[in-house]
């Protein structure tokens, strides 16, 4: 009996002084592409888990009761924000945690300090699902996520100070692996320190170009830039106004959308309208978000002969998109595919 008990005693003790394994912090963010930069930021240290759906409309997603028992139990609730996810609201207050509350530590609006296009000067349901802070589909332009992913591991800091370092380390790793994926490895090489910096701040001024030409770095430009140069110029059509950030970036020119307002299907009139303006300027390109309807776009491509280009637009929305370079790729590719 007194051996039995020695073991137990020792036993206990050898648990006890086994090292205990690190906590990981429980994150839920709203989208599928901020789960994926949570893990890229936060490695080992975060368990991550999405609420939306991948495939469906960022815009409408029903909350329900498993939701709001995944958010009951995170530690730190991130959204979108710019009242793409308005929804989120709804699962966090029905969670009941304190913690996630908006103002809180672990409450974060990933898109603060992100520079956001089409604010609009007077805001009416009579415009359909006009957004009063902005065009929120910001992720489509790598240099704002590069912003987002900053954000969430100044966030992660402040709720593990322990382990600021790391998330630092992630952070710039994860930037360095856009940069190259924007610019192509031999680029950042040639042009050096801090070059992803550099380069962007050239590309935010439409200055890019130019600036490698003057000092013989065009034929090292690389990645997305030097892929989408075929498509600068390319005059297309969308359905939604989804596509304003990536266009920007990549140098399409959207045209029109068929959305006449935004939320609100286009009625015949506005189809013909498009169809008009497609005739006209000669575009040859319709991109249609996998969650909308495609019967405008294949009405107007049946009178004009464009091509619809149905896209996914956030990482895990199809198998092979499962990070948010193959995202950017695809839709890149895609394009390309429909002006060949």
């Amino acid at each position: 009996m007194k051996l039995s008990i020695r073991i137990f005693v020792a036993c206990l003790l050898m648990v006890q002084s086994l090292p205990a394994q690190e906590k990981k912090l429980r994150v839920v963010t709203t989208l599928n592409y901020l789960k994926y930069v949570v893990e890229q930021v936060g490695g080992e240290r975060v368990n991550v888990t999405a609420l939306a759906n991948p495939k469906q409309d960022p815009h409408y997603v029903t909350p329900t009761p498993r939701m709001n028992q995944i958010a009951n139990d995170a530690e730190l609730f991130i959204e979108n924000g710019l009242n793409l996810d308005l929804w989120a609201k709804n699962v966090v207050d029905a969670s009941g945690n304190p913690r996630i509350q908006p103002g809180n530590l672990g409450h974060l609006v990933a898109t603060l300090s992100v520079p956001v296009k089409e604010l609009p000067t007077e805001v009416s349901r009579a415009w359909g699902d006009i957004h009063p802070q902005g065009n929120p589909h910001v992720w489509l332009d790598p240099f704002n996520v590069k912003i987002i992913a900053a954000n969430i591991a100044d966030r992660l800091a402040k709720m593990d100070p322990a382990n600021t370092e790391y998330y630092r380390q992630h952070l710039a790793a994860f930037e360095a692996r856009l940069d190259a994926a924007t610019f192509g490895e031999e680029l950042l090489q040639a042009v050096g320190k801090k070059a992803g910096d550099i380069l962007a701040r050239k590309a935010k001024n439409q200055e890019l170009i130019e600036w490698l030409k003057a000092r013989n770095l065009l034929a090292q430009l690389g990645g997305w830039m030097q892929t989408a140069q075929r498509l600068n110029g390319l005059k297309i059509v969308s359905y939604h106004k989804t596509y304003v950030y990536f266009t920007d970036r990549f140098g399409l020119d959207i045209r029109s959308e068929l959305e006449e307002k935004p939320g609100i299907p286009p009625p015949p009139q506005r189809r013909d309208a498009i169809v008009e303006q497609i005739k006209r300027e000669g575009i040859k390109i319709i991109l249609n978000d996998n969650f909308y309807s495609r019967d405008a776009a294949d009405y107007v491509a049946g009178k004009t002969g464009a091509k619809v280009v149905v896209t996914y637009l956030d990482v895990g929305a199809a198998p092979e998109l499962d990070t948010y370079e193959k995202l950017i790729s695809y839709l890149i590719a895609e394009i390309l595919q429909a002006d060949a």
